[in-house]
């Protein structure tokens, strides 16, 4: 048995040689550099506006990036049985973009942001109702080629917000919104580029 065993695993190896290159979705694709990036955003949270912050990074393949994100804001209130709580809201997941033309000035810049969270009430004491939720949003705009490391992306967008279930008196609508974005892309973006 220990014979036929060794003897199909050697096959097995042969059979790998002779298949020649691996076809893969996105054998096409190099990778061409890599960046971290500063987020902030301007959204509104239970009708009112105020800022988003927060980061991320990904590995460039030629004009798209993939990479991971995080991002939170606390700057709206809610008032229930006479107590005034803090909204909370952050989320991170997966960061997708594609850059059309990125040796140009200016350029066409969108990405998508994928992620799950939690939104939350937040008094003096440890939070009074919270909800995992799931947060969707796609943006686009224009970016610019500050230097050969360092880009700035204005975009407009959509955060879509599902989940909240427990927090009394507030739904979905309350914590999706219309966003303006700036995002400070930091990094490598080509071969040629040294980072």
């Amino acid at each position: 048995m220990r014979k036929i065993s060794g003897i199909l695993a050697i096959l097995m190896i042969f059979a790998q040689f002779l298949q020649g290159q691996e076809e893969t979705l996105f054998s096409d694709l190099d990778v061409t550099g890599a960046f971290g990036a500063p987020i902030v955003e301007f959204s509104s949270i239970n009708g009112q506006s105020g800022t988003t912050a927060g980061g991320g990074g990904a590995l460039t393949l030629e004009n798209l990036f993939l990479g991971g994100y995080g991002i939170g804001a606390n700057f709206a209130n809610f008032q229930l049985d006479n107590n005034t709580y803090d909204l909370r809201l952050k989320h991170s997941g997966f960061w997708l973009g594609y850059v059309t033309s990125p040796g140009k000035l200016v350029h066409f810049y969108s990405s998508a942001r994928i992620g799950w969270g939690k939104a939350e009430l937040r008094g003096d004491g440890p939070a009074a109702d919270s909800d995992r939720i799931f947060a969707l949003t796609p943006e686009a705009g224009i970016e610019v080629n500050i230097t050969t490391w360092m880009k700035i992306g204005l975009t407009g967008g959509y955060r879509w917000i599902n989940g909240i279930t427990q927090l009394p008196g507030l739904e979905n609508a309350d914590f999706s919104s219309p966003i303006a974005g700036i995002t400070f892309r930091f990094g490598g973006f080509s071969n040629e580029d040294s980072w």
